[in-house]
Parts: structure tokens; C-alpha cells; sequence
């Protein structure tokens, strides 16, 4: 699986990014090494005026595409292009189901109801689409409301609560944003929200033995062996949330590229001993990514994680 990412429209200005011809360059060289497999994400990949002349020759490639967006951006003539060739699945991110929770969150007046209008626009077409939403201190209240919004157009619905620092190492309100270890293992327990590992890892569990994810391995998870990304700048990494190895297909060739990913992968250095030996290891999220952007380590633990795998550990031998 290939990811390929554009940048949010506060660096747009101030980098240089691939033309249309060179993410279509990669695309065919992903392609012809088996990818499947493409998602385009961003910041925003409608703020690219040449959306379409990446988008619609990726059509004709025989990839499973997938759209991620925040749907604010989507007219009637967008929506009216997407039909004419549409993507494997659009999943557009609600941030409340209110337009005062909305836009206290995105910090965009009017951004709710040009969401509204995006989604609206995709659904009367029949492109593909599903809701979902991240899950904060500010918007958990809207819960019910936002799945009451997709499932009232026919919408599938998701919700996800784990928000990491900021990729670019810039200070962010995330503390102030994240819902506690508690609450999080209380949605979970209720199944109000799909960030469904618990029930995942217990339906894992065999006998008396603890759920578990992944060996020894600091990488459990397909970054590096399954899938990679590209930055708007034409790099290669493991995952979304990590900037290495930042291999550049566009210079040295995809296979150099993708090779130098999975060697990175395989290099990394084992997590550390005390994940390793911790008693609730198998409810743990925690990954390489999390640690670099929480320790500035790919190996240490995430103390908010620990939190969360201690909640959920109690939570599932209460149960059991």
C-alpha cells in the first residue's frame, strides 16, 4: 500500500512539491513493483489546483484509490469529476456535528457548512463515502450527534480517539485536546466509538494468556514491509507519522527506494526493555512513530499509552 500525502495549506507557499508528472511517474513505477493499494491524503488534497491531472490518470492504473479529506472543498463540479471515475472509498472527517463545536475546533468560519456541502454533493452522486471523526475533549460530546449525522444520509460512521504531537516537532495543545485514559477506555467498554482494539485483542486472547500484538520486533505493523509513503517533496517512509528514511524514488529509483525503506525498518532498534517486559504489552498502541514524536526515541515508552494499556488491561480482566 502506497500513501502519498500533500502538504496543509500553511506550507503550500513555502515548499516545493512534485508537479502532476512526477507523482505520476512514481504512481506507474509503484505499479509496475505491485502496488495495489494508493491513498491520498494531505493536509488537504483539494487545495492542489492540479488535483485532477493526478487524479484521473490514477484511475486508469488498476489501483484501489482512496480519498481522505475534510470535504470542505468539494463543489458540485468536484463532485461531478469524482462520479465520472470514482475512487474505491472518500472518508471525509467530521469535527463536530454542530456548527459551534465545528469551527471551534477547525478554526475556520464556515468550514461546517461547507463540509456539509461536500458531503451532500458525494452522496447525491453515489461516489463512495464514509464519516469519521477524532474524538477530542472539545467534540466527544457530539458523539452520538456526528453518528447520527452519517447514518441519517446512509453514511457509514467511525470514530478514532488517539492524537499524536505534532510531526514537525512544533508545540501543540494536544494535552489539552486529548480525552483522559479513562474516558477513552470508557468509549471502548461501550462501544460508542470504533477505535475498536479492545474488543480486537480479546477476541485475540486463546485460554489465559494476555493478548498480544506483534514479537519482539520494534515494527509490528506493515510500515516497511507492506506500505510505504511519499512526502510532497518526493521522499519514502516507513509511515505517515514518521520523516525517514526519507529514501527519493524520483533520484536513485523505486526499487533503491523501497529497499532502503524496508532495510530501515528491519534496523531499527529493538523497543525498550521495559515495553518489552511490561505485564500489558498486548494492549499497548505504542510504536516506533509514537514513541519518536512523544520521547524523541523510536524505542521508549509513551507514559499516555502506558496509561491507556493499564485502563484497558483492567477493563478486560474485570470482564474475564
Amino acid at each position: 500500500m502506497c500513501y502519498v500525502r500533500q502538504p496543509a495549506a500553511s506550507t503550500q507557499a513555502r515548499t516545493q512539491e512534485l508537479s502532476a508528472a512526477h507523482w505520476l511517474d512514481l504512481a506507474r513505477a509503484a505499479v509496475d513493483h505491485g502496488t495495489l493499494f494508493l491513498l491520498l491524503t494531505g493536509g488537504e488534497v483539494f487545495l492542489r489546483p492540479d488535483f485532477f491531472e493526478i487524479y484521473t490518470p490514477l484511475t486508469e492504473m488498476g489501483l484501489m484509490l482512496t480519498l481522505f479529506t475534510n470535504g470542505t472543498l468539494i463543489t458540485g463540479a468536484v463532485a461531478d469529476r469524482l462520479a465520472e471515475a470514482p475512487p474505491s472509498r472518500t472518508e471525509i472527517t467530521l469535527y463536530g456535528a454542530t456548527q459551534e463545536t465545528y469551527e471551534a475546533v477547525t478554526g475556520a468560519p464556515g468550514s461546517y457548512a461547507r463540509c456539509l456541502s461536500g458531503i451532500d454533493a458525494l452522496a447525491d452522486r453515489g461516489v463512495p463515502l464514509s464519516l469519521k471523526t477524532t474524538l477530542t475533549r472539545q467534540n466527544v460530546g457530539e458523539l452520538e450527534a456526528m453518528r447520527d449525522l452519517a447514518h441519517a444520509r446512509g453514511l457509514p460512521f467511525s470514530a478514532a480517539w488517539l492524537l499524536t504531537q505534532r510531526r514537525d516537532g512544533e508545540a501543540s495543545e494536544v494535552g489539552a485536546c486529548r480525552l483522559s485514559p479513562e474516558a477513552c477506555v470508557t468509549l471502548e467498554a461501550a462501544d460508542r466509538a470504533s477505535a475498536n482494539e479492545l474488543s480486537e485483542l480479546a477476541l485475540r486472547d486463546t485460554g489465559d494468556r494476555v493478548p498480544y500484538i506483534g514479537d519482539e520486533a520494534n515494527f509490528y505493523c506493515q510500515a516497511g514491509k507492506a506500505a510505504f509513503t511519499v512526502s510532497p517533496h518526493g521522499e519514502m517512509n516507513a509511515c505517515l507519522d514518521l520523516t525517514q528514511p526519507a529514501a527519493r524514488p524520483l533520484v536513485v529509483g523505486f526499487s533503491a527506494a523501497w529497499e532502503a525503506v524496508q532495510h530501515w525498518v528491519d534496523s531499527a532498534p529493538p523497543m525498550s526493555p521495559v515495553c518489552q517486559s511490561c505485564d500489558v504489552r498486548g494492549f499497548c498502541p505504542r510504536c516506533p512513530a509514537w514513541s519518536l514524536l512523544e520521547t524523541s526515541t523510536m524505542t521508549e515508552p509513551v507514559p499516555y499509552l502506558c496509561d491507556i494499556a493499564r485502563a484497558r488491561a483492567d477493563l478486560y480482566n474485570r470482564r474475564g
